[in-house]
């Protein structure tokens, strides 16, 4: 065996075969200026290049040799670069030691190195580089990537991906670890994915959750999983835990997975699907069942919908197809109120559900639909049915020109087959109303818009009515507008006769004369500028049969004020007077401040209970920009003033305090809430690896069709 020893720097090496021969006449050179000069210290040499052709280049303090077995081993700050045909450097291994096997073109390097490529810097304890095929293994690896960091105890590569086996990831840059989530392998594949098997969560070196599989795409198609973890408490369920599972399958699909566990009641599951496709498609459902322990039914809901549109049926029909439908299903009137309490029908229970299909053309409109709806019954535990239609036709026009009538015409009717409150039958009816209009501008700022109608309501023969009934109204309205730069003056007069059943002459044997409606009222818009406007409006009853007090025929006069003098303050009042009763109803509401630092205070008071007043106080304070944690309070109470700072009631029918807090590797919300039946309290922790990188649409749609109560960050109810 013959060997050589020196110092080398910048020693380059062929990745293909024509390495061998080139390294041999430089390993002659080397003999010979060894031999002719054994006073000098080790000396430096360098390999000729390649041009044009893919090769790694390599230097160290300390190399040797080996001609029998091409094996050369590098010590102290060994470098091994491979460099492209365009002699770029995309990947520089790093080591203390290195062995370069020229026959198998490979590098060992038996103790701790680092790599550096396109995807980013590998650390490992030792590892194998095949630089001909790139690939290799990895000892103990650790990948930093994006903001996420790989471990595994193995990590096998290749030019297309990266294989962990026992691995862990995370996005805590402390060590320990705040937080990861253990795999039995991972699978990375730079700038496109990485796909988990069997992972556990873990908080510090606790275990808390397991999910088959995780999966999620790099680049602008964000966050595919995220996992919602909600602790808390309340009197009626005890200790539970909500967790939920957000699976994004791509940009207009998304599923969520409800687990959860209450201490007293057991457990229950549901999920949610949202559905987008711009222009075409805007869908959700979501569902929830539980069987309470100790009871023998299950509780269940069910809401969401749908809006569809059609393609066109034929090059020939421009008309515009489309379906849509809304239900909201649940097992008992308490069941959201007990569950789901940032749901609004939580405390205004009622269940629905309605489906239509409409074709829309340039001059009509037609839709054909189906709907029910029931409310909370009298034994507060069940529903009693309020209205169904099976099925209901709709048909209306634009408004249209007949020959060279200087009127403007259109048409509204309807059919259908319906049930009402408290009926068992089906009833057979419909409506027609013709209207006929004709603006007139007298001058610039004046405009009479007179209208005449006739509306037709029909009643076909059922076994709940022995005869067809038709009855006909006719009818006018006529409106003079003001119009001015800095508001409007409308003055109205409406009249609506009803005619005899199945005749065409007035109802005259009523008591009302068959005069329906004869109004004359009034509508004041003021806009002086941009951040102020005043609205009043009233009316008064003409009919003979009205009461004969002046002040019994007019109507409530409600006046709206509205002003905001700045950014980050509004006012607005409200007020209905009754003349010669007094206040039907006063509320007031002033807003002060911006989205995180503001206080909101409402005043209400109506004439159902005019002792007493309602109060409505919301507030939200972050201390700095920069501070990691935020508050937002309610409070809503309700008095009865008993003369100066006495009270005969003072009762809170709601408190709650919500925490914002960022920690490390969390985001993290506290919330306390008392309800009238109800008192809870909870935490909701999110991974800021699960943030979104930019605004999700499919979010922002879903959140204003299907729950617009839902604040931001809210994954559910």
């Amino acid at each position: 065996m013959q060997s050589i020893k020196c110092k080398m720097q910048n020693v380059k090496c062929l990745s293909h075969k024509s390495a061998v021969s080139i390294f041999h006449f430089s390993f002659f050179i080397l003999q010979f200026l060894f031999l002719a000069g054994l006073h000098s210290a080790a000396i430096a040499y360098e390999l000729p290049s390649s041009t044009g052709t893919h090769h790694i280049g390599f230097s160290a303090e300390e190399g040797q040799f080996n001609e029998y077995t091409r094996i050369i081993n590098l010590k102290g700050n060994a470098i091994l670069k491979e460099i492209s045909p365009a002699g770029k450097t995309h990947k520089i291994i790093r080591a203390v030691e290195m062995n370069i096997n020229m026959a198998s073109r490979t590098a060992v390097s038996p103790g701790d190195f680092v790599m550096d490529d396109d995807t980013g810097t590998v650390y490992g304890k030792s590892g194998v580089f095949e630089y001909g095929t790139n690939s290799g293994f990895i000892n103990d690896g650790r990948i930093g990537y994006e903001n996420f960091i790989f471990r595994g105890s193995r990590i096998e590569f290749n030019d297309r991906r990266y294989l962990y086996k026992k691995a862990s990831i995370t996005s805590c840059d402390e060590d320990p670890p705040h937080y990861s989530i253990r795999a039995s392998r991972i699978y990375l594949a730079p700038n496109r994915y990485f796909l988990a098997y069997n992972t556990v969560f873990f908080l510090g070196r606790v275990p808390l959750f397991y999910f088959p599989v995780l999966y999620r795409p790099f680049g602008d198609s964000g966050m595919p999983f995220s996992s919602y973890f909600r602790p808390g408490y309340d009197e009626r369920n005890g200790f539970y835990l909500k967790s939920t599972l957000v699976y994004k399958f791509n940009p207009n699909l998304r599923g969520k997975l409800f687990l959860d566990y209450f201490g007293r009641k057991g457990f229950g599951a549901g999920g949610e699907v949202d559905y987008r496709k711009p222009g075409k498609d805007i869908s959700n459902l979501s569902v929830y069942r539980i069987k309470e322990t100790g009871s023998e039914r299950d509780r269940w809901g069910a809401n969401g919908g749908y809006w569809h549109s059609f393609n066109r049926f034929s090059e020939s029909d421009p008309a515009r197809y489309y379906s849509q439908s809304s239900f909201r299903l649940l097992s008992d009137p308490s069941f959201n109120n007990d569950f789901f309490r940032s749901n609004p029908f939580a405390v205004s229970p009622d269940k629905q559900a309605s489906i239509a299909f409409t074709r829309q053309s340039n001059y009509t409109v037609t839709r054909l639909s189906v709907a029910e709806h029931y409310v909370r019954g009298a034994d507060l535990k069940s529903f009693t049915r309020d209205y169904k239609s099976a099925p209901r036709l709709d048909f209306n026009t634009v408004p249209f020109k007949i020959g060279f009538l200087p009127v403007l015409n259109s048409f509204a009717g309807n059919f259908e087959n319906a049930l009402d409150t408290g009926t068992s039958r089906y009833q057979r009816r419909g409506r027609g109303v013709w209207t006929m209009s004709k603006p007139v501008p007298f001058t610039k700022n004046i405009i009479l818009s007179p209208s005449v109608f006739y509306d037709q309501s029909l009643f076909v023969a059922t076994s709940a009515v022995q005869s067809n009934q038709w009855i006909g109204r006719y009818g006018s309205n006529v409106n003079l507008r003001y119009d001015r730069l800095w508001g409007a003056l409308d003055l109205k007069y409406s009249y609506l006769r009803r005619m005899r059943l199945n005749h065409l002459g007035p109802d005259l044997t009523a008591a009302d004369k068959g005069e329906e409606a004869k109004l004359l009222s009034s509508e004041l818009f003021i806009m002086p500028r941009s951040d102020i406007y005043f609205k009043s409006q009233t009316s008064y009853d003409l009919r003979d049969s009205s009461y004969s007090v002046f002040f019994q025929r007019l109507s409530p006069l409600i006046a709206e004020f509205y002003y905001s003098p700045r950014p980050g303050l509004d006012m607005y009042l409200e007020d209905s007077y009754v003349f010669g009763k007094g206040n039907r109803s006063f509320i007031a509401q002033i807003n002060v401040g911006d989205e995180k630092n503001y206080s909101r205070s409402g005043l209400a008071n109506y004439n159902s209970d005019p002792g007493v007043y309602v109060l409505n106080q919301t507030f939200g304070f972050k201390p700095r920009p920069e501070a990691s944690w935020r508050l937002e309070g309610v409070l809503r109470f309700k008095t009865a003033p008993d003369g100066f700072f006495r009270f005969s009631e003072f009762v809170f029918f709601e408190k709650s305090l919500i925490i914002y807090k960022d920690f490390h590797d969390f985001r993290t919300r506290w919330e306390f809430r008392t309800r009238t039946g109800a008192k809870e309290f909870y935490f909701l922790l999110n991974l800021k690896m699960n943030d979104p990188a930019a605004k999700d649409d499919l979010d922002a749609d879903s959140g204003k069709f299907w729950h617009p109560w839902r604040k931001e960050g809210d994954v559910r109810d």
